[in-house]
């Protein structure tokens, strides 16, 4: 029952960001919840805390980097949208530290050949990365349902 409600919400993150190019604020924290309670028996807080700070790690880097080479004070406005970041963050419960980044790194890979793929029929001005960061949260959370899944030593 949590799968399906983790899954609406992953779902309904993917419709809004491709549609309106936003999220609605209260879905990040929804699915932070869903992923709590998803993954509560086998949550290890220390992996939760890990994942955490490396999406914290990663973004105190995009900005710094942002700020030098773009002259540019604000990230979110800009080149990155706070959703995106609210996304990554509600997904660390679901992921062991090293599986995350293994999952952090092809999602993003697929997002980037997603947008590319549609851009050759759609243009479009920015990558909707929180919606395909649900895409592939939802393919691997129903891949670990029917347990297929090459990384299961690395998934708890």
């Amino acid at each position: 029952m949590v799968l399906i409600a983790v899954i609406v919400i992953l779902a309904s993150i993917l419709y809004q960001d491709f549609r309106y190019r936003e999220i609605w604020w209260f879905t990040p924290p929804l699915l932070l919840i869903g992923g709590f309670f998803y993954k509560w028996q086998t949550l290890n807080w220390e992996h939760f805390l890990f994942n955490f700070l490396f999406i914290s790690m990663l973004i105190s880097f995009l900005v710094v980097y942002v700020r030098i080479r773009f002259k540019s004070s604000n990230l979110f406005r800009d080149y990155f949208g706070l959703g995106d970041v609210l996304v990554l963050m509600a997904i660390t419960p679901f992921f062991g530290f090293p599986f995350f980044i293994y999952f952090f790194t092809a999602a993003t890979i697929i997002s980037l050949l997603g947008y590319l793929v549609v851009s050759l029929f759609k243009k479009q001005q920015s990558i909707p990365y929180a919606g395909y960061m649900s895409l592939c949260t939802i393919a691997f959370l129903l891949l670990v349902h029917f347990n297929v899944t090459p990384f299961s030593v690395w998934y708890e």
